[in-house]
């Protein structure tokens, strides 16, 4: 009975082994670019409304290594005491043995073999996926917001008389990469040609002579901190602690954003997504700042627009978002007052993107399939956007929110070893002329006062959060600091962004004239 007890503790400590071994191999390969800040974040704030088919693909793809892993683990178990060898091949009646097992003490002493295994597993895991360097970054200080941070309460902020409407569009994962190398992609072919098109025939900030984009910069790379880097100016980085600074009341309270600057100027605001707008802090940020209404999965539910049995992917495809979304913008637009609408797609998110029935497929990935049904669907919709009586009145802004998560082995077999990804962007309709375009070095924190600038906003300094307005001449700080000395700073920890951004003390102290 002991002897049993002894392998059932065994076994539990390496099945945990093996769970974690798994799990980390896997966070390298499917999330190679990204920073354990997103992977905390996520589990700390909840997974609910995520897409059933990211979780199936995980798992999917780590069944045959777990089980891989949890039989090389417990082989050291079997007692082989009575075997000369472990192993036996027998070839025309001759016999080879092979003692594969030179550490005899694993199965008499199998409880110890199994902490000591849960524990170097642990350790190296903590290792790989770097939550020393994230718990080291904590206790790193930076004064870059001390530095460079620009409120935009304590600045001018004129908007033209005849305000401009602002329509925001989000594509999921959009980057540049997928345009051919004589556009300025990294691929033999053209997969998304629309949008290649419509960044020639308009407004794009480019990081070359060609078409070009954002440089990914730290904690702005997944969508809500995407959202929060282009219209905060400032990157997302909540530290672990007893509060809840993503709730409703605490989401960035000593922020001032895209949403409040609107709402104080009489702007109606709403925002859509094909998902439950909850996940990430969706709806708490935009609801905060700004008091958007807020269309997503559950209230297409709830105005019978669909069943709960039509959910596909993560809530319903970017055809139905298109679809709903002109309906909102044409009630907007027959509104009194200025809107501003912020739509966000999903049908390019990672695993492998969704590929909608009436999707066409000539290329070798569904992902590439992907993206040029979404390439298609925005040519479409800027097209009808064209057509409307409110064009005339309103700036469209078209961003990539961050770059793509799909494994660096999909963008190995294609691109070239000094390529660099960079986001998508397509300004149309601006009432601002920029003095330089190309061979602008910018990330997401830019387009916060950039995109306000495009809607013919005057704002004093050209600065706002951490970010330059690329319309101006005024340096970025990655053209100011350098790349990787930015990077490495909005890496570390701040006071100021502890004390004056993620709590209110700071708006108080604004009221107080302090």
């Amino acid at each position: 009975m002991i002897h049993i007890v002894k392998t059932l503790i065994s076994i539990i400590f390496l099945s945990c082994s093996s769970l974690i071994i798994t799990v980390t191999f896997y966070i390298l390969v499917q999330f190679s670019n990204q920073n354990v800040d997103e992977i905390i974040y996520t589990l700390a704030n909840g997974l609910k409304g995520a897409a059933p088919e990211v979780f199936q693909s995980a798992i999917k793809q780590s069944i045959v290594p777990f089980i891989a892993v949890f039989l090389l683990l417990i082989l050291p178990l079997k007692n082989f005491s009575k075997r000369k060898y472990i192993i036996e091949l027998h070839f025309n009646k001759k016999m080879v043995g092979f003692n594969v097992n030179p550490i005899a003490w694993t199965s008499q002493y199998r409880i110890s073999y199994g902490i000591i295994s849960f524990l170097i597993t642990v350790l190296l895991s903590y290792q790989i996926i770097g939550i020393d360097d994230y718990i080291k970054r904590l206790s790193d200080y930076t004064t870059i917001y001390e530095d460079y941070y620009i409120d935009g309460r304590k600045i001018a902020i004129e908007f033209p008389e005849q305000k401009q409407n602002l329509i925001l569009l989000y594509l999921e994962s959009m980057e540049n990469t997928m345009m051919d190398r004589g556009s300025g992609g990294g691929w033999d072919y053209n997969v998304i040609p629309e949008l290649t098109a419509l960044a020639e025939n308009h407004l794009n900030f480019s990081h070359t002579d060609q078409i070009g984009g954002a440089f990914p910069i730290s904690r702005t790379q997944w969508t809500i901190a995407g959202l929060v880097s282009t219209t905060a100016g400032i990157p997302l980085h909540i530290p672990i602690g007893d509060n809840n600074y993503t709730n409703y009341e605490n989401f960035l309270a000593g922020a001032y954003t895209l949403g409040d600057i609107l709402q104080n100027e009489g702007y109606q605001l709403g925002f859509i997504a094909g998902s439950e707008a909850e996940y990430g802090g969706r709806k708490n940020y935009f609801t905060k700042h700004g008091n958007y209404e807020i269309f997503d999965l559950n209230r297409s539910i709830q105005e019978g627009r669909m069943k709960i049995e039509d959910k596909v992917w993560w809530g319903f495809d970017d055809s139905d978002l298109f679809a709903w979304a002109k309906e909102i913008l044409i009630d907007y637009a027959s509104q009194d007052e200025p809107f501003s609408f912020t739509i966000l797609t999903v049908n390019t998110h990672f695993p492998d993107g969704y590929l909608e029935d009436e999707t066409k497929a000539p290329f070798p990935t569904q992902y590439e399939n992907v993206y040029a049904h979404t390439s298609k669907q925005v040519h479409e919709f800027v097209e009808w956007f064209k057509s409307q009586s409110f064009f005339d009145q309103t700036t469209l802004v078209i961003l990539g929110d961050h770059l793509s998560m799909q494994s660096d082995d999909f963008y190995k077999v294609k691109l070239a070893d000094n390529y660099e990804r960079t986001t998508y962007n397509v300004f149309i309709n601006t009432k601002e002329e920029p003095v330089k375009t190309n061979n602008r070095k910018f990330t997401n924190l830019d387009l916060y006062p950039t995109i306000l600038a495009s809607l013919g906003v005057k704002i004093e300094g050209d600065r706002l959060g951490l970010g330059t307005n690329l319309f101006s001449e005024k340096q970025t700080l990655v053209e100011e600091l350098g790349y990787s000395y930015l990077n490495r700073e909005l890496d570390k920890n701040s006071l100021f962004y502890n004390n004056s951004i993620l709590q209110d003390d700071y708006i108080k102290m604004l009221e107080q004239g302090k």
